[in-house]
């Protein structure tokens, strides 16, 4: 999702963008942050273990309030240069729709360079997390008389997920918004229908992406922590894939597979 301020149609957008009053994003985020975090200090408290069971639905909330913006942004953003008819001059340049697409998206998330500090805040909340838990580990295992190397792996392995999971669920949830955004803006009619029913179908695939993968622990009859969260982030994935073929279809780009995996992997490297 890196921005290109060199290309026309990017100066175009970002003039767009700048157009109105709009609440910014970047600090109501981050303002955000810190209710959610005491938040989560007093359920580690309170539920001690039964925390790591919980810490995808904390991040998928705060995930939502940053990505709930940005999909109606996109969607206003799109309806914007369709009535304009814009949309339909400019689907005639050589990148074709899906980069038109992409641009619109990456206007959006990195105005004020949200996207970057949101992701640095992820990666850093995830280090963190990551340093707490070995040493709370390594103060457990040296008032424990016995820790079989299995056991300890098995640990680490744990850990390692629950730390992996805080960023990687930043950038699923960003490239379902966009991707739902996308898709909701080619596809309904109205703009209110548009960012309504993506909105709605945002939040209602975070829920079930979760309880897919729990449920599916539970049906297996392992209450396993990593292999949830495994289950979890392997579900987003394959959404996401879901997704990205359906932006293909309707760009008429399915026969494109090169390109399409070229534009995936610059829109995943910049989230």
């Amino acid at each position: 999702m890196r921005r290109d301020a060199r290309h026309p149609l990017a100066r175009h957008l970002r003039r767009q963008l700048k157009q109105g009053r709009r609440l910014p994003i970047l600090p109501f985020s981050l303002a955000c942050a810190l209710p959610l975090a005491v938040f989560a200090v007093y359920a580690y408290n309170a539920l001690d273990e039964a925390i790591g069971w919980a810490l995808p639905l904390l991040l998928m909330l705060y995930s939502a309030v940053y990505c709930v913006f940005w999909i109606a942004r996109i969607v206003a953003l799109f309806s914007r240069q369709a009535r304009q008819g814009a949309m339909d001059e400019v689907s005639v340049i050589p990148p074709g729709r899906l980069f038109i697409y992409l641009t619109i998206c990456k206007m959006v998330l990195n105005e004020d360079d949200a996207l970057y500090w949101l992701g640095l805040l992820r990666r850093v909340l995830a280090a963190g997390v990551f340093m707490l838990l070995i040493m709370s580990l390594f103060i457990a295992a040296t008032q424990l008389d016995r820790l079989s190397p299995w056991e300890l792996t098995a640990v680490l392995v744990e850990l390692a997920l629950v730390a992996v999971v805080i960023p990687l669920e930043h950038i699923q949830s960003v490239l379902s918004a966009c991707l739902l955004a996308v898709l909701g803006s080619t596809r309904l009619s109205s703009a209110f229908d548009r960012a309504s029913a993506t909105i709605a179908g945002f939040l209602l695939l975070q829920i079930l992406s979760y309880a897919l993968s729990v449920g599916a622990v539970v049906a297996l009859g392992r209450l396993s922590l990593s292999l949830a969260l495994a289950l979890f982030l392997l579900a987003r994935e394959l959404l996401i894939l879901l997704l990205w073929r359906a932006i293909l279809l309707a760009a008429n780009e399915d026969n494109a597979p090169a390109r399409s995996l070229l534009w995936q992997g610059a829109l995943r490297r910049r989230v």
